[in-house]
């Protein structure tokens, strides 16, 4: 169950691989970042993902990483 926690850091543990950055994301400093971070995306115009705002222009869907990229090449 990859919604548990403990299921994750389970099979983290299984693959050799560190459990701390899976500690660290369930802290309060982390949860505070994500609250900020989706209100700053909702003031922004966001209402999908995946979503890039530049300049404060929105650019929304996998399909559109090509104007994103134009968009940052341009400068």
């Amino acid at each position: 169950n990859i919604a548990d926690a403990r299921d994750l850091a389970k099979m983290l543990e299984e693959e050799g691989l560190p459990t701390q950055r899976l500690e660290a994301s369930m802290s309060q400093a982390v949860h505070q970042r994500y609250e900020q971070d989706s209100q700053r995306a909702v003031d922004a115009g966001v209402f999908g993902a995946p979503s890039y705002v530049v300049e404060g222009e929105i650019f929304w869907g996998q399909d559109r990483l090509d104007f994103l990229q134009r968009r940052l090449n341009k400068g």
